[in-house]
Order: structure tokens, then C-alpha cells, then sequence
């Protein structure tokens, strides 16, 4: 096991949950098969725009130091 993953592993699963706590309950106990792709949807756009603010935050940083760096 490869135990560099283990921590975005466990991150992910984290997500995934507090993402779960906001759909209302009776979302994520319906059963019918429409309800069960909306919750996977609804899941993966949270995952999508969580991701997205995450590289745009990080390609921001890398932008400030490398300003940093032209300036020494």
C-alpha cells in the first residue's frame, strides 16, 4: 500500500461525508433509482467545485511566489 495516498484517501471520505450531512435526509434514504443519481450528482459537484477552489488557490500561491522569487 502505497501510504502517500492513504491521507487523500482518508480526506476523500471525509468530504464525502460532510457533503452528505447537507442533502436532507429523506434524499439519501430514497430509493428509487432517479433520487440515488441525484444524490451521486450532487455529490460530485460539491466534489468538482471543492477541487476547483483547491487548484485555482494553489495555482494563485504559486503565482505570488514566483513574483516573489523575480523580485530577489
Amino acid at each position: 500500500m502505497d501510504r502517500r495516498l492513504l491521507g487523500h484517501f482518508e480526506r476523500s471520505w471525509e468530504r464525502q461525508d460532510k457533503a452528505r450531512r447537507i442533502l436532507p435526509e429523506r434524499w439519501l434514504t430514497d430509493e428509487r433509482p432517479a433520487a440515488q443519481q441525484l444524490n451521486e450528482l450532487f455529490l460530485d459537484l460539491i466534489e468538482r467545485a471543492r477541487t476547483r477552489v483547491y487548484d485555482e488557490r494553489d495555482a494563485f500561491a504559486m503565482q505570488q511566489l514566483g513574483a516573489v522569487d523575480a523580485r530577489d
